[in-house]
């Protein structure tokens, strides 16, 4: 993978092994084609033909980028998975200049801590919740 130590142990493959875990099918850095250009999605969980895609971000720099590649992707959820809460906020006032709701229609913007509560309680399973 690509980022560094917190993106790369941290943030993905903490949240990898536990979606493996709940039974989930996962692939990291997933080759997905947004217009002419490949672009890597972070984590791709899959079960009974739901698909999250998975985006550990620490700053909102590239939130534009992982909203076209969720959608390219066909992912029924976008999390954004931050290391701490003030990322968090600095994604959610981005996407409130982009006017893109979140924690709705799909759209999550979770620290670690949250995203690893949300596997573990079957996310409840699979409603949008």
């Amino acid at each position: 993978m690509r980022g560094g130590f917190i993106h790369n142990v941290i943030l993905i493959t903490a949240l990898a092994e536990l979606f493996e875990l709940e039974g989930w099918r996962v692939d990291t850095e997933v080759p997905i084609r947004v217009g002419t250009t490949i672009r890597f999605v972070d984590l791709v969980a899959e079960r009974e033909g739901y698909c999250i895609a998975v985006e550990a971000e620490c700053s909102p720099k590239r939130i534009e980028g992982d909203l076209d590649k969720a959608r390219a992707l066909g992912a029924q959820e976008l999390w954004i998975v931050t290391p701490n809460t003030r990322i968090a906020a600095g994604v959610r006032r981005k996407l409130d200049r982009l006017f893109v709701p979140v924690n709705r229609d799909g759209l999550f913007v979770l620290t670690q801590g949250a995203a690893k509560e949300r596997i573990m309680n079957g996310l409840p399973l699979f409603a949008g919740s």
